[in-house]
């Protein structure tokens, strides 16, 4: 028997019943940045395999940093039937030292109900992140690059500021934004915010939730070019 027969076993047991099905991979690196990697996690939801799949997507993850909020994430899920999503903005959204450590991948389902009144089941796979300027995270993208095109430095080369009106509150992402390249030396200025990039629901300044993987047109925004 097959993990999905296993679990569609358990589902079918009238003395169990429907249960939340997850996965937490405590991993780092390409397991949640890598597109390869994002699509095979995805695909696992998809599948009707688990009901969410959350790792991250930072270079490197200490277990101390980040499982206080996990813990609270699967708490928000299992013992107070959060939404999935929710769930994560209430746990890894509200601890600033964990997302600031590392951005959160998560690919969940969610059952929506169309115009004809008829119920279907949606995957949604986005990144929970915290916007560090000063720490050359600008919207929480570590993966920035140089938009000189002779250059595309990676972001730990540049130094990021903010330009021009500063905003605050809901408006926060409104700023723009102003780097200088230390490798070719460069500078650029008001640099608004991609259209893609969203403020969490969190009202603590610097969460941003974005769709992942990026297209490659979204890449392209950031100085990513394949």
């Amino acid at each position: 028997m097959d993990a999905t027969q296993a679990i569609a076993s358990i589902n079918n047991n009238s003395d169990v019943g429907p249960c939340i099905r997850g996965l937490v991979i405590c991993a780092c690196g390409s397991t949640g940045r890598i597109d390869e990697s994002v699509n095979l996690l995805t695909n696992m939801v998809k599948c009707d395999l688990f009901d969410f799949v959350l790792t991250f997507a930072g270079v490197s993850t200490m277990d101390s940093v980040v499982v206080p909020a996990l813990n609270r994430f699967v708490e928000n899920v299992y013992v107070y039937d959060m939404k999935i999503w929710d769930a994560l903005e209430e746990s890894f959204g509200e601890d600033r030292h964990a997302l600031n450590h590392s951005p959160v991948f998560l690919s969940y389902s969610e059952m929506e109900t169309d115009k004809d009144n008829v119920r279907r089941r949606v995957v949604e796979t986005r990144v929970l992140a915290y916007s560090n300027l000063s720490d050359g995270r600008p919207w929480g993208l570590d993966i920035y690059r140089c938009l000189n095109a002779k250059c595309r430095a990676p972001a730990y080369n540049m130094c990021f500021h903010p330009h021009g009106k500063r905003f605050y509150g809901k408006r926060w992402l409104e700023t723009k934004i102003r780097y200088i390249c230390f490798e070719c030396q460069t500078t650029h200025k008001g640099i608004p915010c991609p259209t893609w990039i969203h403020p969490a629901r969190s009202q603590n300044f610097g969460r941003v939730w974005y769709n992942w993987p990026l297209s490659k047109e979204q890449k392209g925004e950031i100085g990513i070019f394949e």
